[in-house]
């Protein structure tokens, strides 16, 4: 921005680029929302005495440790993140034998470290917090102890451009991952498991070299 209060041409474009990425990252969650809905809605229409859809929120919160991230879709190698986040569970559909859980979490802090060349060397950092408003699980089996997988995705807040300069503060998550539940007692249930993360800014800034992390969590949720 000039002395005159104008803004440059580049601001005028970087503000455009975010603006329609921004869009399109809300339709994209949008949609996946909407597609996740429709088995459920479906389903939830048929007569079939075996169909059975729960309702009711339980909430949960979940600690996630990355020991160090891998160049796959994003490039930048060797980071590593905490977060927490709390959890809440809208429904539940049962359908025979399949299953599902829809949900929505809150990023409540999370913390990472990358290099700064993206491979080694020193190292910058980064606080966040983010929203998660889509969350499927799908439970296999009907014991007290069960394996699932999971996918959600989201947005991830942080305190300054990811990377320094030209990279962008507000980042996109998706999550893809697997694990184990546990029945504990009669009012909790426990979760262990493993996803793969993918954290970028979809190309909104002039710099994405985006993040793929191995994350272990470890979850409590109340019924």
């Amino acid at each position: 921005m000039d002395c005159c209060g104008n803004r440059s041409k580049k601001e005028v474009l970087m503000g455009s680029i975010s603006n329609r990425y921004l869009r399109s990252a809300s339709n994209v969650i949008l949609i996946l929302i909407l597609v996740a809905l429709v088995p459920v809605s479906i389903a939830a229409q048929e007569s079939d005495s075996d169909s059975v859809n729960q309702s009711g929120t339980t909430i949960g919160l979940s600690a996630v440790y990355s020991p160090n991230s891998f160049e796959a879709w994003g490039k930048i190698q060797n980071s590593r993140s905490f977060s927490l986040k709390g959890q809440f569970w809208f429904s539940e559909f049962q359908f025979e034998n399949f299953s599902a859980r829809l949900g929505s979490e809150i990023i409540i802090t999370q913390h990472l470290k990358y290099p700064v060349n993206g491979i080694d060397g020193p190292r910058d950092q980064r606080l966040g917090f983010g929203i998660i408003p889509l969350n499927v699980l799908t439970p296999i089996g009907n014991g007290k102890v069960k394996p699932f997988t999971f996918f959600s995705a989201g947005l991830l807040f942080l305190n300054d451009k990811l990377p320094a300069g030209d990279g962008a503060s507000m980042n996109y998550l998706l999550n893809l991952g697997t694990g184990i539940e546990f029945q504990t007692t009669s009012r909790t249930v426990l979760q262990i498991g493993y996803n793969l993360q993918h954290l970028s800014n979809a190309n909104s800034a002039l710099l994405n070299p985006g993040i793929d992390y191995h994350n272990f969590f470890f979850t409590l949720i109340f019924l």
